[in-house]
């Protein structure tokens, strides 16, 4: 019956896309978005009834650098939670996340669909198109739960922000409200949602503060939060300005002008990676254009210089051996025993979509394609995190299948390198015993947890 259902979904699926490639129905988006999601729900209920399925889940493998599916809405605490309301963030792209080893954390996000979920009618208000929420994601429990929404003090510049974790504090910067553009936020907000933050707050500065735009990148180095790039819809750029923490002052350290010198050109939606006293700027574009990843814009925090610094491409894949040029990708970065190497997944260029998965080591600045590593379906808008463990999160954003684009709210994950032993065993330990974590902190320690892993289930 199932399985019927399922071929049902996916035939009018197919009609709907069939549509509105005529006809561009915007109602017809949004129930696309539902069937879509409908589908997902199906074909996880249907493998996980199969034999084979059954036989392959009951015994625990670890499997590094592939893209997993979290199924988050069959997990034992999304069952108890039915009928409680909200289970899960709707689908989005634009949002931000980021991560410690026991959560990920949500903010913002766009869907011009979801006005029509929320009104019941025709009434199309563009207000409701942005989603005013910070979601949290129990990474053991695979539940979400919302922690904030319009209820609470929240900005309303709500897609295309920066955001970042620094220790327990979340941090968002700048974004746009919706027509993108009309409104930009330059302001900095933070919350400590383990501490029991009620809202996000603005922070008081002082200064030369940035213009409001959105698109830009952050990073925290050295008591310093630097914002590099963004745009206002019009104008792009790739002025480094940066935030004294402990005084709340800005100033502009760098203002880029093509004209007068070789300074690298203005974008939006590109990433950032850093090193000690380095900055480097991973792909992005403008509303037109995209730029490549041969060669990378680099920014010295010690010396106040950009340069061009060029990559080399992976000896062991075809010509160019280089990720092609994109904008909208996400971009983590973690630490090997090789060095810091950054992982850039997706993405695309204004015509074509990505699912590759590319690897940058900041040491050689060497390109590696991860061959086993794949999104399911190209995805832009999306974003990642990382663990400490270096586990990433990918969620949302919009999908492109059988030509047709589609925002979605499902979560992946992918081990990016090999962890210590003990961390593969404790995803051995909550893969058998899936309600470990209903166990008090006490009971979890008495039995020979240990206390980091403990703190996990327990924060």
């Amino acid at each position: 019956m199932r399985l019927f259902q399922l071929l049902v979904y996916k035939f009018l699926a197919f009609l709907i896309d069939t549509v509105n490639g005529y006809f561009n129905v915007r109602r017809l988006h949004y129930v696309r978005e539902v069937l879509e999601v409908s589908i997902g729900i199906l074909a996880h209920q249907i493998n996980n009834c199969s034999e084979t399925m059954a036989k392959r889940k009951a015994i625990f493998t670890f499997r590094p650098f592939e893209v997993c599916d979290v199924d988050y809405r069959n997990s034992i605490a999304n069952r108890e939670r039915v009928g409680s309301g909200r289970c899960y963030p709707k689908a989005r792209s634009g949002h931000r996340i980021v991560c410690s080893d026991s959560t990920v954390y949500c903010f913002g996000g766009f869907n011009p669909n979801n006005s029509l979920v929320r009104d019941g009618n025709n009434d199309q208000r563009e207000e409701l198109y942005l989603f005013q929420e910070l979601w949290k994601f129990d990474i053991v429990r695979k539940a979400w739960t919302l922690l904030l929404d319009s209820n609470n003090e929240l900005p309303i510049e709500l897609a295309s922000n920066a955001m970042l974790l620094y220790g327990d504090t979340i941090l968002v910067f700048g974004g746009t409200g919706y027509p993108f553009g009309v409104n930009c936020s330059n302001r900095l907000h933070i919350c400590q949602p383990s501490q029991g933050s009620k809202d996000l707050m603005e922070v008081q500065v002082t200064g030369e503060l940035p213009p409001p735009q959105y698109g830009q990148a952050i990073v925290i180095r050295d008591n310093y939060l630097y914002t590099i790039g963004g745009t206002n819809g019009f104008d792009y750029t790739l002025d480094v300005h940066r935030l004294h923490l402990p005084s709340k002052t800005w100033e502009c350290a760098y203002e880029c002008k093509q004209n007068i010198r070789e300074d690298p050109s203005g974008r939006y939606r590109h990433e950032l990676a850093y090193d000690d006293s380095r900055i480097y700027v991973i792909g992005g574009g403008t509303s037109d254009s995209v730029f490549l990843l041969a060669n990378i814009p680099v920014y010295d925090m010690k010396t106040n210089t950009w340069e061009n610094v060029a990559t080399k491409p992976d000896p062991l894949v075809e010509l160019p051996g280089i990720p092609a040029a994109r904008k909208c990708h996400s971009c983590v970065q973690i630490r090997t025993h090789l060095g810091l190497e950054v992982i850039v997944a997706g993405g695309y260029d204004g015509v074509n979509y990505f699912r590759d998965i590319w690897k940058l080591n900041l040491s050689t600045m060497q390109w590696q394609r991860m061959q086993k590593s794949n999104l399911p379906f190209p995805l832009f808008f999306h974003d990642a995190a990382v663990t400490s463990d270096g586990c990433m999160h990918i969620f949302g954003g919009i999908k492109f299948n059988n030509n047709t684009n589609v925002r979605t709210n499902q979560l992946y994950k992918m081990w990016t390198t090999i962890p210590r032993l003990s961390v593969i065993a404790w995803e051995a330990i909550l893969h058998y015993i899936p309600s470990l974590p209903n166990r008090t902190r006490e009971e979890l320690l008495e039995a020979g947890i240990p206390r980091q892993f403990v703190d996990r289930v327990h924060e």
